[in-house]
């Protein structure tokens, strides 16, 4: 997708985002240039645990992995598939299945439906729709996720119900020539999905394959953003320039996702809540599936590469000890169903949970791809006062229109 939003979801996710095969690891398991490949594009904490469980891989099975930390996941992919150099496998949100499964030339995705040993049922129901498209099973799921509300315990006392509780704290810390502000928040189309939502409106409803871009409520969602929360965070709107100010300890508030809990843990007392609600609207954030995507380089794996692809995505997806981790250490919400529900999950994984609740599904509807880029776009140009919302929106809906055309 032209806007890398998992760049700004996960890849955004710390973060080495802006290295082109951003350092291979350095590490090949079993050697040599040859083996089952997999990328992933992950931040610093969840990247030393997937090397600790390739390794416990490797030594339960022996099946040799080569992986790689990829940066710019969505222009790799769409470069080395026709080279023959893709991955076999990698680690993303699910809302590339249907824009690639549709893809022919070249195949991007393999359908494992006839390949894969485990009951779909072992996954929950979300996550099973989120995996396929049309019939295939084009990966296995391991989490769920969304952004939602993080706070400095240092700083506030309790998390604010309501974005004006929210902005009354937000006003006491903000003093940017002393270098603190308000809150940290990241400017795409999926970070600020909760407030486009929260009165009604929406992007794109993939089942009436609409817009909704010219709606009223989502013109009120974005003149939220735009008079509310941007009053609060730096003048610069990248993820890196908007991550480092609260996990410095200089913002109250920041709307992220779990990839960075384990980081902000490391450096902050910090707390987990919910989106407050906005004059009695409650947010509806996108929500996405991760997922260990089977790359159409399976169709011409050797035996033990592509038995090593299906064997890891089927033990990393349903092995205790990789989903608890993935739930204690990086905020990531279970969707195996023995372990979705559990008593003793971590209480900031509950508030993540809570969030997805509220939440939409990202479309993973092929014209889902054209609507992320023109609607980022329309936000930046509001924040940096070159458009109003109404108008930033109404032309992104005619790039959109435009695109599909």
């Amino acid at each position: 997708m032209p806007v890398d939003r998992r760049q700004l979801l996960k890849g955004a996710g710390g973060i080495a985002a802006a290295t082109t095969f951003a350092g291979c690891l350095g590490r090949i398991l079993g050697g040599g240039d040859e083996g089952a490949r997999l990328w992933h594009d992950t931040s610093s904490a969840e990247e030393e645990d997937l090397e600790r469980f390739i390794e416990q891989f490797a030594e339960e099975t022996g099946h040799e992995l080569l992986d790689e930390s990829v940066g710019d996941m969505h222009e790799q992919i769409e470069t080395a598939t026709p080279a023959g150099d893709a991955p076999h496998t990698w680690a993303w949100a699910h809302d590339w299945v249907g824009r690639f499964a549709v893809r022919d030339d070249p195949e991007i995705l393999y359908d494992g439906s006839d390949d894969i040993s485990v009951d779909l049922d072992t996954y929950s129901g979300a996550a099973q729709e989120a995996i396929t498209w049309e019939g295939g099973v084009y990966g296995l799921p391991f989490g769920s996720e969304t952004v939602t509300l993080f706070y400095n315990r240092e700083l506030v006392d309790e998390p604010p119900e309501t974005v004006a509780e929210m902005e009354e704290i937000m006003e006491e810390h903000h003093d940017p020539e002393a270098g603190t502000y308000g809150l940290s928040y990241n400017i795409d189309s999926y970070f600020c999905s909760a407030w486009l939502h929260a009165f009604g409106g929406y992007l794109y409803d993939a089942e009436a394959d609409e817009l909704g871009h010219e709606l009223d409520e989502t013109v009120q969602g974005l003149e939220v953003l735009d008079e509310i929360f941007w009053e609060y965070i730096p003048e610069d709107p990248e993820y890196e320039a908007q991550t480092t100010v609260f996990n410095d300890g200089n913002a109250p508030f920041a709307i992220n996702g779990p990839w960075e809990l384990g980081g902000f843990r490391e450096n902050l007392d910090v707390g987990v809540a919910t989106l407050p609600t906005i004059e009695g609207n409650e947010p509806n954030p996108y929500t996405g599936v991760q997922m260990w995507y089977f790359g159409s380089e399976l169709s011409d794996a050797s035996e033990e590469e592509f038995e090593a692809i299906l064997d890891w995505t089927e033990w990393y997806t349903t092995t205790e000890e990789v989903v608890t981790t993935n739930a204690d250490r990086h905020g990531m919400i279970p969707v195996h169903v023995d372990h979705a529900e559990a008593d003793d999950i971590d209480p900031a994984v509950q508030m993540f949970a809570e969030t997805v609740d509220m939440g939409t599904p990202m479309p993973a509807h092929p014209k889902m791809d054209d609507v992320w880029e023109p609607t980022e776009d329309a936000l930046i140009n509001v924040f940096n006062g070159d458009q109003d919302p109404r108008e930033a929106l109404e032309d992104a809906a005619e790039r959109i229109r435009d695109a599909w055309a």
